[in-house]
């Protein structure tokens, strides 16, 4: 049998590189990255709806697996659907206070198996509707993949990590001047998207430095998702500022704020003095093997 696997980002290969293993012991899998560079969302809507058009066209699969909720991956759900393709979705059922809200939920919608990160996105799956026999919890591939990183030794001493993608109101150049202000020390500013603006910083990394990076800060500051999962895994403190993880689930060494300055400051002082423990609520143990037992039961018509 035949996987299609879209890569649209090198970050999505990459943490799901442990499951795309897995899954080639047992299946042909097509691991097909998007090969252009960013240009706006909507025609990279359009051309990435092309560009897939044409490879599920002329090549016949039994399954589709779809990352996330980037609005990348919608449309070649939508062409695998009218493909009579079916479709795995792994992510579903989490919130934000972004338009990725709406994507998840049609990706939800477009899919026949589900597997959600953590307990929470599992219930609200169910009560959306989903194949309870084929909606599942086994953790989040992000972190297992994290987990997987061995102590690289490329950052070390006191540094603090900024993030923050684009958000109507919130002007990332407040965040780095507080960080710079009230921490003596380096600043890493990564490069965020630009889904809602310019994007916003200039370091960028290989997946493994990336988690290698913000495994050692003393706090990392902004709004990017890796905040919340991939840090999970080594108790980082983090704070998590304004409306794009709003109601997403958090574990403790994460601390919301408003985009607001008096408030950031605050947090921002507070959480470089506090040591968390890493956190589980993200993480079990095997989950790649548990979701290739799934997907193997599925396509074999045990269901």
């Amino acid at each position: 049998m035949r996987i299609l696997f879209p890569a649209t980002d090198r970050v999505h290969r990459a943490r799901q590189q442990i499951l795309l293993r897995e899954l080639q012991k047992h299946f042909e899998v097509d691991i097909v990255e998007y090969p252009k560079k960013y240009q706006d969302i909507l025609n990279n809507v359009s051309d990435i709806a092309n560009y897939f058009r044409k490879i599920i066209t002329n090549n016949k699969y039994d399954l589709l697996i779809l990352r996330g909720d980037r609005y990348e991956v919608l449309p070649i759900g939508m062409i695998a659907s009218y493909r009579g393709i079916r479709i795995a979705h792994i992510e579903g059922g989490d919130v934000s206070g972004a338009i990725d809200n709406k994507v998840r939920k049609a990706l939800t919608a477009l899919s026949d198996i589900h597997f959600s990160t953590n307990k929470e996105s599992y219930t609200r799956l169910i009560n959306m509707g989903t194949d309870p026999d084929w909606t599942f919890n086994f953790g989040s591939l992000d972190v297992e993949y994290a987990k997987t990183i061995k102590n690289l030794c490329q950052f070390y001493g006191n540094y603090i990590v900024m993030c923050h993608h684009a958000m109507p109101g919130e002007d990332p150049e407040l965040i780095e001047k507080i960080i710079r202000e009230e921490f003596k020390g380096d600043v890493f500013v990564i490069k965020s998207n630009s889904d809602n603006g310019t994007p916003y910083g200039t370091e960028e990394y290989t997946p493994e430095a990336y988690i290698d990076l913000i495994a050692h800060a003393k706090c990392l500051v902004g709004n990017s998702s890796s905040f919340l999962k991939e840090a999970s895994a080594f108790g980082t403190p983090v704070v998590n500022i304004g409306s794009r993880q709003n109601n997403r689930l958090k574990p403790s060494n994460v601390k919301d704020v408003p985009f607001d300055e008096y408030q950031i400051r605050q947090v921002f002082k507070m959480q470089l003095a506090m040591t968390y423990k890493p956190s589980l609520v993200y993480y079990q143990e095997g989950v790649s093997l548990k979701i290739v037992e799934k997907i193997k039961q599925f396509l074999n018509g045990k269901y």
